[in-house]
């Protein structure tokens, strides 16, 4: 618990407070009304408030209730002189930590953030378990209860504590360059930088000297030396996002600094030598590249030490509830949004769509339908048209039959609605014998 936010009018336990929390290495932030309160909690999250009942501009029931509403995780203690049990009551229905009535000591305070300090690690510990049950794993922003991705990840830290190249492949989207961040934090690099080089979205002159750096007067523009990505990442990792749009020229420089851990920048012939890992991702197939000329076999090779694959969402489905209500909670924070869950017929849907777009795409969706939201769950109606539409189409192609298939329906459903073979077939506007046929046909008793 390292911020704290004070609310109170009363000046001196402000500063009574201040420097007993200070003194024990903890941020304190202060605020002497409740508006101002609310602005410091938004703009910092604290992650406990210690918050006075009776304030001289909003009532502190008010201010809770605005803390609770905003979804972030929070402890807050009620503190005040006013102290009667149906507002202590209240206020922890309300869904306050604690209650503290005026006067207190520096020791009871303490005391709070001791308690609150064991039941923050008590909650962490039966979340890490729960997941476990689950088979859930949790890295940041990187979840997953798939077995697929579990052993991609197995394999991930294995590697990661060497300093191969690695490679991972996957459709736009799958989180390729969050895996390979997480390699970087596993790994005994993790003190060093973690630069991404965006393959595709630079021109090859521009890709060169983005990666390699580039002297004075290298070609137009260039008005004085400029240092690369791979000087600049000197004892991390660079992660080249799209390696597969590399030009030839760039693919010759990138082989030789693999080979020899040292290049020259662009428009010079002085060799710079670092320690530099390099992760790459591709959504391409770089084998057919290799075969159409496009790509260099031998530094596919040199890149190509580890290869991690990470399966599109579609072949993924157990994890995109999980994903989708990750997001859904991360956003409905950062909106100040009282979203806690996705509606039924919402989930479905979400369930139920392929996701060409991947993870990046599901975290758009949750994203637009949490800033539309009008109520207090994620409903369909928050989700993007083609979204609901194809829920709708999939519906309606499930309810469809063969020929064949609707005739034996419509038989039988007109057969226990009437009294005899004789009734059915005049009905069905054929004679006993065909109807006779059709029952013996299709096995209808």
């Amino acid at each position: 618990m390292k911020k704290v936010l004070l609310i109170d009018d009363d000046q001196n336990i402000l500063t009574t407070l201040q420097i007993h929390l200070e003194d024990a290495g903890i941020t304190v932030l202060l605020a002497e009304n409740g508006k101002k309160g609310l602005e410091l909690f938004e703009r910092e999250k604290p992650e406990i408030v210690f918050l006075d009942l009776k304030l001289p501009d909003i009532d502190g029931l008010e201010v809770l209730d605005d803390i609770i509403l905003s979804g972030t995780k929070v402890y807050v203690v009620i503190i005040t002189a006013y102290a009667t049990i149906d507002t202590a009551v209240q206020a922890i229905k309300m869904g306050a930590f604690d209650y503290l009535p005026k006067p207190f000591t520096p020791e009871q305070i303490t005391h709070h953030m001791q308690m609150i300090a064991k039941v923050h690690g008590l909650e962490s510990e039966v979340e890490t378990l729960k997941d476990r049950l689950k088979g859930i794993v949790r890295e940041g922003d990187f979840i997953t209860k798939s077995r697929k991705v579990h052993k991609i990840l197995k394999m991930a830290r294995q590697v990661a504590d060497s300093d191969a190249s690695v490679m991972i492949s996957g459709e736009s989207g799958t989180g390729k360059g969050v895996l390979a961040g997480l390699i970087h934090a596993w790994s005994p690099r993790n003190i060093g930088p973690f630069i991404t080089v965006n393959c595709a979205g630079l021109q090859e002159n521009l890709l060169e000297s983005d990666l390699f750096g580039h002297v004075k007067g290298a070609f137009t523009g260039a008005v004085r030396n400029k240092k690369g990505k791979l000087e600049l990442t000197d004892g991390g990792t660079v992660f080249l996002d799209e390696v597969s749009e590399m030009s030839s020229s760039v693919q010759s420089k990138l082989l030789h600094f693999l080979q020899h851990k040292e290049f020259e920048k662009l428009g010079d012939t002085q060799m710079i030598g670092v320690d530099v890992r390099i992760i790459a991702a591709t959504n391409r197939d770089l084998d057919e590249l290799v075969q159409e000329g496009l790509f260099r076999q031998d530094l596919l090779f040199r890149l190509n030490v580890v290869e991690l694959y990470l399966p599109p969402l579609r072949e993924r489905p157990e994890d995109i509830s999980l994903i989708a209500e990750h997001y859904l909670s991360k956003f409905a924070r950062a909106n100040h949004k009282p979203i806690k869950e996705i509606g039924g017929q919402a989930l479905d849907a979400l369930k139920t769509y392929p996701w060409p777009g991947n993870i990046r795409e599901l975290i758009n969706v949750i994203e637009r339908g949490i800033i539309l939201s009008t109520k207090d769950r994620l409903m369909l109606k928050d989700l993007p048209p083609h979204i609901i539409n194809y829920k709708s189409k999939t519906a309606s192609k499930a309810k469809m039959q063969t020929l064949v298939e609707a005739e034996k329906s419509h038989i039988n459903e007109v057969l226990l609605h009437t009294e005899s073979i004789e009734e059915a077939a005049r009905v069905l506007g054929i004679d006993p014998a065909t109807l006779w046929r059709k029952r013996k046909k299709y096995q209808i008793d």
